[in-house]
């Protein structure tokens, strides 16, 4: 008989650990499964945010941007009037620090609304009226009078000037993609960010023929 009850608690005890063991086995594997089904949004989410933006390029206008009937008489006179001076430096500044932070800034907000085929969807008469395009023009300003000393730079942001008012003007994507492109290039040289592409836009750092072609789109 107590051979009998000896043996009947081993089976019990054998039970009753292979029952836990299994449990835990189950459960560690569920875990597992439920850490990978977790980690694959997080994949796919830095995924898209290294996602390169995409810029389409610029349609050809053979009469320029000086020559769209939609212009406001400011306009037609900022841009009849548009002139250069010529400066030995590329970039020159009076105050650094303000200058490359306003830079860094209103990349990131470019990127925004031209990126990743935004430029397609945006509402130009809400965007002239928007709080972060005032901004924009107001920093643009900035860096002109304030940022940059005299150098080719200043002229550089004449030109970001020229192409945001015929952008607000006449709703001109081309001219939305040129201000970015400025911005974007002058990121990349002053500030060092990191950039799939250089538009060669800026006067500062640019090619020659690529300036030549800004300066042709804004006088026609």
């Amino acid at each position: 008989m107590k051979a009998f009850f000896l043996t009947l608690l081993s089976i019990v005890l054998v039970a009753v650990i292979g029952t836990g063991a299994y449990i835990f086995i189950t459960k560690d594997g569920g875990s597992s499964a439920d850490s990978k089904q977790k980690e694959q949004p997080a994949a796919e989410q830095a995924a898209a945010e290294q996602e390169v933006i995409e810029m389409e390029p610029v349609e050809e206008n053979e009469e320029g941007a000086s020559q769209l009937t939609n212009l406001s008489g400011g306009t037609k006179d900022f841009l009849s009037t548009l002139t250069y001076k010529d400066y030995d430096a590329s970039v020159a500044y009076r105050n650094e620090e303000l200058a490359k932070q306003i830079i860094s800034e209103q990349h990131a907000y470019l990127n925004d609304l031209t990126g990743w085929g935004h430029i397609d969807n945006v509402d130009i008469d809400y965007l002239a009226q928007s709080q972060e395009w005032k901004q924009l023009k107001e920093d643009v300003e900035r860096l002109r009078t304030e940022g940059f000393a005299d150098s080719e730079a200043v002229n550089d942001m004449w030109n970001a000037e020229a192409f945001m008012r015929i952008a607000a003007d006449s709703a001109d994507v081309n001219s939305l993609r040129y201000v970015h492109r400025i911005i974007h290039d002058l990121d990349a040289e002053i500030n060092g960010a990191d950039v799939d592409k250089i538009w060669d836009a800026t006067r500062a750092f640019g090619a020659e023929a690529e300036t030549q072609e800004l300066y042709e789109y804004i006088k026609g």
